[in-house]
């Protein structure tokens, strides 16, 4: 992800550079030759190319809420024994919000869609013209941010019962 930045603000460049900046309502206009050979760059092309990987790679929050919720579930498990290991072994926790003991996913879902992924999804969307994943993505944000709170108080409640209730 260390290049994640830089790579959706070129693509969002080379989709923004239509000479009048507009846009069909359901995605990019490729009718308009002038912004259908800047694409055929090979330059841009694999900025694409490279977007759609992207979007494939990091998808879950994008997809239906039954994987959403399962995949979610199984990158915080191995990303808590990631943890788990570095305490192990004295090394940097580079992920502290994947402390088995204490990891709200609800709370990491939302913090990724929010850094990563809305921005990423939203100039996608305005690219290929996907209503649909752009939809799912909010309703499963909602479901995450629901979930939040609820969780929290259920971590809060674990803790204050095996620290004995101090």
């Amino acid at each position: 992800m260390t290049k994640h930045f830089e790579h959706l603000n070129r693509f969002v460049s080379v989709i923004n550079q239509s000479p009048d900046d507009a846009t069909e309502p359901n995605g990019f206009d490729f009718s308009d030759p002038q912004s259908f050979e800047r694409l055929s760059t090979i330059e841009s092309q694999t900025l694409i190319k490279r977007m759609l990987i992207k979007c494939a790679d990091v998808s879950n929050p994008a997809r239906p809420l039954f994987l959403c919720v399962e995949w979610a579930q199984r990158i915080a498990e191995e990303y808590c024994q990631q943890t788990d290991a570095e305490k192990v072994r004295n090394l940097p926790v580079v992920m502290p919000a994947f402390d088995a003991k204490a990891c709200n996913i609800p709370r990491t879902q939302i913090t990724f869609i929010d850094f990563f992924i809305n921005d990423m999804f939203e100039a996608w969307t305005k690219f290929c013209g996907l209503p649909d994943i752009a939809q799912t993505l909010k309703d499963n944000y909602l479901y995450w941010k629901i979930k939040e709170d609820t969780v929290a108080e259920q971590i809060s409640e674990k803790s204050h019962h095996i620290n004995g209730g101090n």
